[in-house]
């Protein structure tokens, strides 16, 4: 069979004469042998010679298509190699050791290569139009996996296999962070204190969003933890206490979390939380980032609904184009709430592109669907603790010793009797002021400070304090000294917190933290972790007494 061009490469034209040449050829053909006067005739209908009418006649016999009858290019056919056998090996076997290479030499260096073994074989050197094709024709997979290793190649050129299907809501929830396109500003000044991050959960089967979590802090264990909060429990009572007039009835434990291989997402509080409530915990394959492609898609439709907003900061330096600081206006909260109205009001009831209906429709059809309403959790402030992070404690006369600060209570005394025994003690960092004391039978008991003097505190601080009092030369660091120095970080804050961000900031940060609200659940209302709830308390046991006989 002829060399046969592809259909897509002719214009309408080129078809056309192709289209004719089948036509009258086709009853050429007709005859078995067809006669000089036949052949003469159909030269002059078609405006050819009647030699080339008899080589058409032939390509028609061998394969009776339009694009067999094509009218070819002239000259050499293209790929076609003129070079002796002896310079064309040398070429390829100089690809092969030289050119393929994980140092990745250019072209140019290729040609000095093939240049330097043709003058010591006594061969004429090739062009580069000769070499370039036939770098071109190799396998582009195996040249870039020999030139820059089997991951990149994977990553460009390799075959997408497997991805993310559930049609059951809430089967598998995509978590994912990001830094927000927009500055925000602080509440006292309105000074700009830079770009929030932003953690978003998606339900991959309705594409609706779970929940989402603003925060000035880096992504961290506490940021799953919020975000798991929000997504799992209902959100009206979070628009009652802001007065918002938003429908959003995303809210039950998800089957399946699907995260990457952040440090975050890889936090014992996060398996222990999980694993407590009965949800399976998987992680993006790595270097496939298709499997992440619901959750990038929604980071996408999100960071681009910030560009009318004001103090948005565009994706690059140039999309920016003016001064984004000093067009900020919104402060945190104000950007939650457009986010809350983003999402339920706009993203959730337009027609998604995949779906082909809003996700709010599809979340509601699919709920409808299931044989058996979600999980939900019995206790929403519980629900968040298990997912704080947490680390083992002894229990002393003293108290529960963490990060050099002493925390006591009462009920302490009823865990004295089991010496030795380490017990999980969860904390929020924003706010150091009280620990959660996990109790045998999975009760939380809220211990504050053993001296309820001392102001509210987060861990970010604690730390700072202490690593600046070990780089005085202080040996031992004693809770005294950690608040002394803190108080002094906060009076410096202060003083340049009208001149600096990175002041605004960390004491926006500050201010948040010591007003921590936790999640409601089942139509009770956001309780601040400062105040006792009825989570916290757990049950009430007797005081201890000593007994005389």
């Amino acid at each position: 069979m002829p060399d046969r061009q592809e259909l897509h490469e002719h214009d309408a034209e080129q078809w056309a004469v192709g289209e004719k040449r089948l036509k009258i050829l086709s009853e050429l053909a007709g005859n078995e042998r067809a006669g000089t006067k036949a052949i003469v005739a159909a030269a002059r209908d078609l405006g050819i010679h009647r030699t080339q009418c008899y080589e058409l006649l032939k390509r028609y016999r061998r394969c009776p298509t339009v694009s067999a009858l094509m009218p070819r290019a002239r000259g050499r056919t293209r790929g076609k190699r003129i070079l002796e056998p002896s310079v064309d090996i040398l070429i390829e076997k100089t690809i092969d050791e030289f050119y393929l290479d994980l140092s990745s030499p250019t072209i140019a260096d290729l040609m000095r290569e093939i240049e330097r073994r043709c003058a010591a074989a006594g061969l004429t050197p090739p062009s580069r139009k000769a070499v370039t094709p036939r770098v071109r024709d190799r396998n582009q997979r195996e040249v870039l996996r020999r030139r820059k290793g089997a991951a990149r190649a994977r990553n460009k050129l390799g075959l997408i296999v497997g991805g993310l299907n559930e049609e059951e809501p809430l089967a598998l929830v995509q978590i994912d962070h990001t830094l927000a396109d927009v500055i925000v500003v602080s509440e006292a000044d309105r000074g700009p204190l830079g770009r929030p991050w932003l953690t978003l959960a998606i339900d991959v089967a309705t594409r609706v969003v779970a929940g989402f979590y603003l925060s000035l802090e880096a992504p961290s264990a506490l940021s799953v933890a919020m975000v798991l909060s929000h997504a799992v429990l209902p959100k009206d009572p979070d628009f009652a206490s802001r007065k918002l007039s938003l429908s959003w009835p995303v809210a039950g434990l998800p089957k399946c979390l699907h995260l990457d291989n952040a440090r975050e997402f890889h936090s014992n509080a996060l398996a222990r939380g999980v694993a407590e409530y009965g949800i399976d915990l998987k992680y993006r394959p790595p270097a496939t980032p298709h499997w992440g492609g619901h959750i990038e898609r929604l980071v996408g439709t999100m960071m681009g609904a910030l560009r009318l907003l004001p103090g948005y900061t565009g994706r690059s330096v140039v999309e920016r184009g003016h001064a984004p600081e000093e067009t900020a206006v919104m402060t945190m909260d104000e950007l939650e709430i457009w986010l809350m109205h983003q999402i339920a009001g706009v993203y959730h009831q337009a027609v998604h592109r995949s779906l082909g209906v809003a996700p709010i429709t599809a979340w509601t059809e699919a709920v409808a669907r299931m044989p058996a309403p979600h999980r939900h959790p019995p206790d929403g402030n519980r629900f968040y603790l298990d997912f704080l992070p947490f680390q083992q404690r002894l229990i002393q006369r003293r108290g529960i010793s963490l990060f050099g600060i002493t925390y006591t209570d009462g009920v302490i005394s009823t865990f004295l009797a089991k010496a030795r025994q380490k017990f999980l003690v969860r904390y929020d960092p924003r706010d150091m002021s009280k620990v959660y004391l996990r109790d045998t039978d999975g009760a939380y008991w809220t211990i504050p400070y053993a001296d309820r003097r001392l102001p509210a505190v987060t861990l970010s601080e604690i730390k700072t304090a202490s690593r600046r009092l070990r780089a005085s030369g202080e040996k031992h660091v004693t809770q005294a000294r950690l608040f002394a120095s803190m108080d002094e970080q906060r009076e410096l804050v202060e003083q340049a917190r009208t001149k600096t961000k990175i002041a605004r900031r960390t004491h926006e940060r500050t201010v948040r933290a010591i007003h921590v609200v936790l999640p409601g659940v089942n139509g009770e209302p956001r309780g601040e972790v400062g105040h006792a709830q009825p989570a916290d308390i757990g049950p009430i046991l007797p005081f201890p007494v000593e007994e005389w006989s």
